[in-house]
């Protein structure tokens, strides 16, 4: 939104005086709404209002959204108890806005196919990097009702997707150049520990930030292959966050004396480093999504 747009309040219902949460459109159009009502329908704001409020934030808080008002007005009235009439749309690629929106976290694949059936590229692009977090796929499972309506050659674009995404997303940790040359980074315990570099004499070294290849401990080596493989299977975010060989890693670190010291708040550190290095790897690589000769 430009901070020189005119903000506008929406029509009916979403214009109660008596509101007290405003949800913000892109296109600057607030939407009077209520807590109550709102965290029943959607888990993320259920959990955004158990936070403590700021004493410097506004009585009536104001959230952003990415979405314009076309899609957050038919979006938000499926579910607002007074309202009396079905949402009307301006259009139909409204109406494909307000589907990927409802359905894409849960119906990935499922989107995928209706865009690229309907020869939607941004929604397509939209619904194979949601789909990265299906971990295996192009496994007989994960067959989903909408795979009838593309063509063989849009799923094998998917499985190549996924595949490439994976194959990125793994070698992020095959070296180690892109982290940050900072103090903090050259003294982390995973490759500065005086203790486990006794025993790691004769391990592979890695290249760290700028600080030219230098030998890692086992128990971070081991973290940075199993993670690696899991990333090549579900070439994800969640997938490093819910990794159970972060856990394991600090396990095993704790197991020498100086690495337990920090151990907790290096690898914190590095797992953020990392996330946004896999991120950027994924974002690299392209799906081609060609539209349905059919329709045009």
């Amino acid at each position: 939104m430009s901070e020189t747009q005119e903000i506008s309040t929406a029509p009916a219902p979403f214009n109660n005086p008596d509101h007290d949460i405003v949800l913000r459109s892109v296109d600057a159009v607030d939407f009077h709404n209520f807590k109550l009502i709102l965290s029943l329908v959607s888990p993320i704001f259920k959990d955004m209002f158990t936070l403590p409020q700021n004493e410097s934030e506004p009585a009536v808080p104001i959230i952003p959204v990415t979405e314009p008002s076309t899609i957050l007005y038919p979006l938000l009235l499926l579910s607002y108890p007074s309202a009396s009439a079905d949402p009307v749309f301006n259009s139909i690629d409204d109406a494909r806005d307000l589907i990927a929106t409802q359905f894409l976290p849960t119906y990935s694949l499922n989107i995928y196919a209706v865009s690229c059936l309907a020869g939607c590229q941004h929604h397509a692009r939209i619904a194979a990097a949601r789909s990265l977090e299906i971990k295996g796929l192009g496994r007989p499972s994960s067959g989903f009702a909408g795979m009838g309506a593309i063509s063989a050659f849009d799923y094998h674009r998917l499985l190549k997707y996924h595949y490439e995404c994976g194959i990125a997303a793994q070698a992020v940790g095959k070296s180690l150049e892109w982290l940050p040359s900072t103090p903090s980074i050259n003294d982390m315990r995973m490759w500065r520990c005086h203790i486990c570099r006794r025993v790691a004499l004769d391990r592979p070294t890695i290249q760290i930030a700028s600080f030219g290849k230098l030998t890692i401990n086992p128990w971070f080596e081991e973290y940075l292959v199993a993670s690696g493989r899991e990333l090549a299977a579900r070439p994800c975010e969640l997938t490093i966050l819910e990794s159970v060989y972060y856990d394991r890693a600090i396990a095993k670190a704790r197991d020498c004396l100086s690495c337990r010291v920090a151990v907790h708040h290096d690898l914190a550190t590095f797992r953020n480093f990392y996330i946004t290095e896999v991120k950027k790897a994924i974002a690299k690589v392209i799906l081609l999504i060609m539209i349905n000769s059919n329709l045009t």
